[in-house]
Protein backbone atom coordinates (compact mmCIF):
# COMPACT_ATOMS: atom_id res chain seq x y z
CA UNK A 1 0.00 0.00 0.00
CA UNK A 2 1.30 3.43 -1.01
CA UNK A 3 0.68 6.81 0.62
CA UNK A 4 1.51 10.67 -0.85
CA UNK A 5 1.09 13.34 1.23
CA UNK A 6 2.34 16.82 0.99
CA UNK A 7 4.09 18.34 3.69
CA UNK A 8 1.53 20.37 4.46
CA UNK A 9 0.62 21.23 8.37
CA UNK A 10 -3.42 20.09 7.59
CA UNK A 11 -1.88 16.84 6.21
CA UNK A 12 -0.05 15.96 9.84
CA UNK A 13 -2.94 15.10 11.87
CA UNK A 14 -3.54 12.29 9.45
CA UNK A 15 -0.39 10.69 8.51
CA UNK A 16 0.46 8.73 12.05
CA UNK A 17 -2.13 5.84 11.54
CA UNK A 18 0.06 5.26 8.23
CA UNK A 19 3.32 5.08 9.45
CA UNK A 20 2.31 2.21 11.48
CA UNK A 21 2.96 -0.34 9.13
CA UNK A 22 5.31 1.23 6.63
CA UNK A 23 8.05 -0.58 5.47
CA UNK A 24 9.77 2.39 3.76
CA UNK A 25 9.34 6.64 3.19
CA UNK A 26 10.63 8.50 0.94
CA UNK A 27 10.69 12.57 1.68
CA UNK A 28 11.23 14.97 -1.06
CA UNK A 29 12.36 18.21 -0.61
CA UNK A 30 12.81 21.42 -3.30
CA UNK A 31 16.61 21.99 -3.32
CA UNK A 32 15.70 25.54 -4.14
CA UNK A 33 13.66 26.36 -1.00
CA UNK A 34 15.87 25.86 2.09
CA UNK A 35 12.62 25.84 4.35
CA UNK A 36 11.35 22.27 2.97
CA UNK A 37 14.77 20.76 3.54
CA UNK A 38 14.03 21.75 6.87
CA UNK A 39 11.11 20.79 7.39
CA UNK A 40 12.63 16.87 6.92
CA UNK A 41 13.74 17.26 9.90
CA UNK A 42 9.98 16.86 11.31
CA UNK A 43 8.69 14.21 9.39
CA UNK A 44 11.98 12.06 9.54
CA UNK A 45 11.39 12.15 13.55
CA UNK A 46 7.66 11.36 13.02
CA UNK A 47 8.45 8.57 10.94
CA UNK A 48 10.95 7.33 13.17
CA UNK A 49 8.29 7.59 16.02
CA UNK A 50 5.54 6.02 14.51
CA UNK A 51 6.90 3.77 11.90
CA UNK A 52 8.70 0.07 12.49
CA UNK A 53 12.29 -0.03 13.97
CA UNK A 54 13.46 -1.00 10.83
CA UNK A 55 11.93 1.32 8.63
CA UNK A 56 13.94 2.66 5.79
CA UNK A 57 13.99 6.41 4.79
CA UNK A 58 15.17 8.03 1.49
CA UNK A 59 16.02 11.27 0.98
CA UNK A 60 15.57 13.15 -2.21
CA UNK A 61 15.96 16.83 -3.76
CA UNK A 62 13.69 17.94 -5.96
CA UNK A 63 13.69 20.47 -8.70
CA UNK A 64 17.60 20.28 -9.96
CA UNK A 65 16.38 22.01 -13.40
CA UNK A 66 15.43 25.08 -11.63
CA UNK A 67 18.54 25.35 -9.60
CA UNK A 68 20.43 24.67 -13.20
CA UNK A 69 18.52 27.67 -15.22
CA UNK A 70 19.06 29.65 -11.34
CA UNK A 71 22.20 28.26 -9.18
CA UNK A 72 22.15 31.33 -7.04
CA UNK A 73 18.88 29.27 -5.88
CA UNK A 74 20.15 26.71 -5.23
Amino acid sequence: MTFYIAGCEKYRSITTGHYRFALGAVLVYDITDAETFRHCKYWTDCIRNFADDNVVIALVGNKYDAATIAPKKR
